[in-house]
């Protein structure tokens, strides 16, 4: 099987995965969905925008990105 698909099927149960859990609800499952979310963004942003091939400086700025926007969602969320 191809690597794009092993992401894409991996893709797809993190999002039924997070689907699951926000249907259970509770206080503590909003930190694992933000965490699925931010593995989603990291899988999408390494491998089909293909980010590994990239200068080492935009890896890092994106995953600061990343760190950032993630840390601020649990924060005021």
């Amino acid at each position: 099987m191809r690597s794009n698909t092993v992401t894409w099927l991996v893709l797809l149960a993190l999002t039924l995965g997070s689907f699951l859990l926000a249907e259970r609800g509770g206080g503590s499952v909003v930190w694992m969905i933000v965490g699925l979310a931010g593995l989603k963004f990291a899988l999408v942003a390494w491998k089909f925008m293909e980010l590994n091939k990239a200068a080492v400086i935009w890896d890092i700025a994106l995953l600061g990105l990343l760190v950032f926007v993630l840390s601020m969602t649990l924060l005021l969320g």
